[in-house]
Formats: structure tokens, C-alpha cells, sequence
């Protein structure tokens, strides 16, 4: 997954699956999936969020340095929402 963007590797199916599947596992009752690319690492990463709201942060704030927003997914539908 996405190969088409300008990071160094794509993502794993199975791996983006598994994410999936840990946010809706969890105890605390996420909604969202939140898909960065870390620069440091050269890897990507989840970030499980509660609230549509806080999506925001993500692709907006400059603090977020080293951290590249991909994509957000609703984890119960799994449709893209940014």
C-alpha cells in the first residue's frame, strides 16, 4: 500500500490489516486509524484515536516533526476519511 506516495518502502497488507484489528481489540474504544510514515525510522506507524476530531492534529500541526500523515481510516467500515 502506498506505493504510489513518495516514501521509501509500501506498507505490508497484513501488517495494515493487523492494525486494523489491534485498534478494534483494544479496551479503549477507538474509531479511528491514523497512518504516519516516521522519517527517523523510515518505517510507518498506527496511531489509534477516539475522536474525528483530533484527526486534525495529525495532518495539520508542525510539531509533528519526523512524522508524515498518510492516511486516516474508520476502523469498523475501514473507508478512508483523509
Amino acid at each position: 500500500m502506498f506505493e504510489n506516495l513518495n516514501f521509501d518502502e509500501p506498507l505490508d497488507e497484513n501488517r495494515f490489516d493487523q492494525w486494523f484489528d489491534e485498534g478494534r481489540e483494544s479496551k479503549i474504544r477507538f474509531e479511528y486509524l491514523v497512518v504516519l510514515w516516521d522519517e527517523m525510522e523510515k518505517d510507518y506507524r498506527p496511531v489509534f484515536l477516539a475522536e474525528r476530531a483530533k484527526l486534525k492534529k495529525y495532518v495539520d500541526d508542525p510539531a509533528n516533526v519526523g512524522d508524515v500523515f498518510v492516511a486516516a481510516y474508520d476502523l469498523y467500515t475501514e473507508s478512508k476519511v483523509m
